[in-house]
């Protein structure tokens, strides 16, 4: 606020006075006096206010955005249908020792702080290196099972086919509950036989290009379902290596305060499409 100060006519400044005794003018001076200290000390304030907000926004990449992901259960869910398990598709964690099951529960995460996938690129201002950077697909996969760091969900497997016949399956990935917008900014990157590919949301109106894919990554396939993959003629006791990652992505523009306290659940699904005849040679070509 800006205070604008009318001084009196002089003739009135020397004649009028205070009910001390003293003359009016030299009471105005000593407050105006007062009012300036305070006026420099309030610009002071709205210096450090303002860079308060700069850190702020700097710190937006990091916002806590803690939230209850999947409950009991963890914030992602890999299973096999009920039919399809008991016709030999299963999960596995450990290929040394394999305990074959229908259902795999990610351990949740506690700090959701943003993470980034584009260190050392033009996306991004973080070098490789930076705390706040992913680890590469070989260092998410190089553990069997749970892998997270303090930001992020790794988890890797393996989808095995213990039945007799040749089949097709299909994964796919389904976002299952949403709250505070968070899954607008959330990623997924599936790594299949170290193959990795990341999934994001369309950009938002906040967005650089409102509609179009994120940087780096294919669009989910639905308002719900983040990815859908076939798998063709998975031969009985052949085995693929699955490695899952998610985090709060740090540079998208949607990753910020409103989404403090929300949270995603996720799950994947896979399904036989089609069993082969026992003499039918399938090819993948």
């Amino acid at each position: 606020m800006v205070a604008f100060f009318y001084p009196k006519r002089e003739e009135e400044a020397t004649t009028i006075k205070d009910k001390g005794g003293m003359p009016r003018d030299m009471s105005r001076k000593a407050k105006l006096a007062e009012r300036i200290v305070y006026a420099s000390r309030a610009t002071k304030v709205a210096r450090f206010s303002r860079f308060g907000i700069v850190v702020s926004a700097v710190l937006t990449f990091v916002v806590f955005a803690i939230s209850y992901y999947g409950e009991v259960v963890g914030n992602f869910t890999f299973r096999v249908d009920k039919r399809d398990y008991q016709a030999g598709i299963s999960l596995y964690k450990d290929p040394d020792n394999p305990i074959f099951s229908p259902r795999l529960n990610a351990e949740k995460v506690t700090n959701a702080d943003g993470m980034t996938q584009f260190c050392g690129t033009e996306y991004s201002y973080y070098d490789i290196g930076d705390p706040v950077c992913l680890p590469s697909d070989a260092e998410a996969s190089s553990v069997y099972g749970p892998n997270n760091g303090a930001s992020y969900l790794a988890y890797t497997f393996f989808l095995a086919n213990q039945g007799i016949r040749v089949v097709d399956l299909q994964a796919t990935a389904t976002l299952v509950s949403a709250t505070r917008g968070a899954e607008e900014s959330i990623r997924l990157r599936l790594i299949v036989n170290d193959v990795g590919t990341t999934y994001a949301r369309v950009q938002s109106e906040r967005g650089r290009n409102p509609g179009e894919p994120e940087p780096e990554t294919e669009p989910w396939a639905g308002e719900y379902d983040i990815f859908q993959l076939n798998f063709a003629a998975f031969k009985p006791e052949e085995a693929i290596k699955i490695t899952v990652m998610v985090w709060y992505e740090g540079e998208d523009a949607d990753h910020n305060n409103d989404i403090i306290g929300g949270g995603v659940k996720m799950e994947m699904v896979f399904n036989i499409t089609f069993i082969y005849d026992e003499n039918e040679f399938p090819t993948t070509t």
